[in-house]
């Protein structure tokens, strides 16, 4: 059977009207509860390099220094220079990110400094995502209900979700990473067909030397499409082009690597490298970072596997919570035994009835046999047929488009894979450092979706039922992500509460008068990383956390509070002591 296709005027008002559905859909998902939990450390990251500041107060000496406790929001706010912005990025974010934060900074003077407004620009690209996906698959696979299909998938993918509520780079390097490509293939294509391609060549270079200024790890994209080239391009004016393309998406980052952060970002990564490789012979379990393994094969095959499973919408969230090695071996023969069953009933349409029932008694057998969690199992199963359905040799049609989202779907976490085998630990393995590939695996779960759709028989009825189960194993994700319990997505089981720095400000801005002063705790510090040093012997990391939420303008005098190291209070002029917040256990 072929891939779903439609008549040359596919783009119908229809059709858009059940895009516009969809990105609500899309929108109210990743709205939901966007600033219902506190930002955690690398938000708080953000936050900060977002306004030119250092963490801890490294570009700060003229409002925090060891002879000055005492200080106020407006000599907080005082405007940052160039320099001190890329010393932000370089020092707090080790230089990772500057285009997004090139324009996360403008967003935030347009939209306020806030939690909600930080995630909502994540949101944004995340959302565009969703758009962008459709777009692709609707100009290269030439039909909308297949464009459709992807971008409800993506509206409803948990990764997508839980990193649009987080105010980090990834959705912008996603929605990039997703554009390169799709300028890449259109390059590609205009070759193909001997039109002008220069435009889409220049495009190519510039937005994917953009996606490697928003996450270093986008480069694993490219690679990709470089794999893709050397299989498919035989055109020299084509290999002259791309070659000028690459030149141009490197420039910019070896242009940041040399005159901007570039030296900040290889002396991190090489303390990194050594302190990973140092938890994962000698502290494992009881470190900052959470598990570091040593990167043995089962390390990391078992640190691996569910970033390939999770990829799959068919058995998301499966891998971790499904435990039994016999339970797993017989839902793979049962899959193999799905995938028979199948192209039998389609090959045989006189007896699909008797091979749905058959189909049928084996799946529901096999849920009789499992120890646990009977319907994970069963989705296993069905999982590998509609595996099987994405690359079934009807969809090989469109064969070169059909071997591209196969490369771009494995090389990023192949990637991690190596990268770990090399370190020597098992930090890097996890899923948001290989996020590109979710875009491309979105399209072949919706080939697959439409091959099963398409097909004869009553057995497509069945697998259409264990996907609707399925489907309830998704909103489950969701939902952790909702309540800040994902220990994948969120990091975290047991949930943050609401922002301790911005409520203390809002209530100092209700509460605030003449004379008082705001007394804000200032820990020691400790430091992990030698080129975090601040120049105090306190941390000044509440007081800039707590400054973000004040406003620019009035004057809130406060002073480092050496004792009380937990709390954020009010200090009235007559003597008394409001608490603001306690910090303890919150910092996150």
């Amino acid at each position: 059977m072929p891939l779903p296709q439609t008549a040359p005027t596919y783009q119908t008002k229809h059709v858009y009207y059940w895009l516009i559905a969809i990105l609500i859909v899309a929108a109210s998902l990743r709205l939901y509860n966007l600033d219902a939990h506190g930002i955690f450390f690398d938000e708080k990251a953000t936050m900060m390099v977002s306004q030119g500041m250092v963490q801890n107060g490294g570009n700060q000496h003229d409002v925090f220094n060891p002879q000055k406790y005492v200080f106020t929001n407006q000599e907080f706010w005082q405007p940052q220079t160039l320099p001190e912005y890329l010393e932000a990025m370089r020092r707090s974010d080790i230089g990772n990110s500057p285009v997004y934060y090139l324009m996360l900074h403008p967003w935030l003077n347009l939209m306020g400094v806030s939690d909600f407004t930080a995630r909502l620009f994540s949101v944004l690209f995340s959302i565009l995502t969703v758009w962008l996906i459709f777009i692709f698959v609707n100009h290269f696979f030439k039909s909308s209900r297949l464009a459709l299909t992807a971008a409800a998938l993506a509206a409803i993918e948990p990764f997508f979700v839980a990193y649009s509520q987080q105010a980090r780079n990834y959705s912008l390097t996603f929605f990039l990473t997703l554009l390169a490509t799709y300028c890449f293939l259109r390059a590609l294509e205009a070759e193909d067909k001997r039109r002008p391609s220069l435009r889409w060549f220049f495009f190519y270079g510039l937005v994917a030397g953009l996606s490697f200024l928003s996450h270093f790890l986008a480069a694993t994209v490219c690679l990709a499409h470089g794999i893709y080239a050397v299989v498919t391009v035989r055109r020299l004016r084509t290999w002259v082009a791309l070659i000028g393309a690459g030149a141009l998406a490197i420039s910019g980052l070896a242009a940041w690597i040399i005159w901007g952060g570039g030296d900040w970002t290889l002396r991190s990564l090489n303390h990194q490298q050594a302190v990973y490789l140092e938890c994962a012979f000698k502290r494992p379990y009881n470190n900052p970072y959470g598990v570091i393994l040593p990167a043995t094969f089962k390390n990391v095959f078992e640190k691996s596997l569910p970033i390939f499973t999770d990829l799959w919408i068919y058995s998301n969230g499966l891998v971790g919570t499904l435990e039994g090695k016999k339970n797993t071996i017989v839902a793979l023969v049962i899959g193999l035994g799905l995938i028979f069953a199948f192209r039998y009933s389609q090959k045989n349409r006189e007896k699909s009835t008797i091979i749905s029932i058959g189909a049928a008694v084996m799946l529901g057998g096999s849920a009789l046999f499992y120890s646990n969690h009977k319907i994970g199992f069963v989705v296993v199963s069905v999982a590998i047929l509609m595996l099987f359905l994405a690359f079934n040799k009807t969809t090989f049609k469109n064969k070169n488009l059909i071997w591209f989202l196969i490369i771009i779907a494995i090389v990023p976490s192949a990637f991690l894979i190596f990268n770990a085998a090399r370190s020597g630990h098992t930090y890097g393995l996890t899923q948001r450092y290989s996020g590109f590939s979710f875009p491309f695996v979105i399209i072949l779960a919706s080939i697959a979706f439409w091959q099963l759709f398409e097909s004869k028989g009553w057995i497509k009825y069945l697998i259409i039922t264990v996907l609707l189960l399925q489907s309830t194993l998704i909103a489950r994700t969701v939902k952790s992500v909702y309540d800040d319990v994902s220990l994948k997505y969120n990091y975290r089981i047991t949930p943050r509460l609401p922002n301790p720095h911005y409520t203390a400000a809002q209530k100092a801005l209700k509460s605030y008068e003449k004379g008082d002063t705001v007394l804000i705790g200032a820990p020691r510090n400790v430091y992990d990383n030698p080129m975090d040093r601040a120049f105090m012997d306190h941390s000044v990391t509440d007081a800039q956390y707590f400054n973000l939420y004040l406003p620019k303008d009035g004057i809130f005098v406060q002073r480092l509070d050496t004792v009380n190291v937990d709390k954020i209070s009010l200090k009235k002029a007559s003597g008394q002591l409001v608490e603001l917040t306690d910090l303890k256990g919150k910092r996150y």
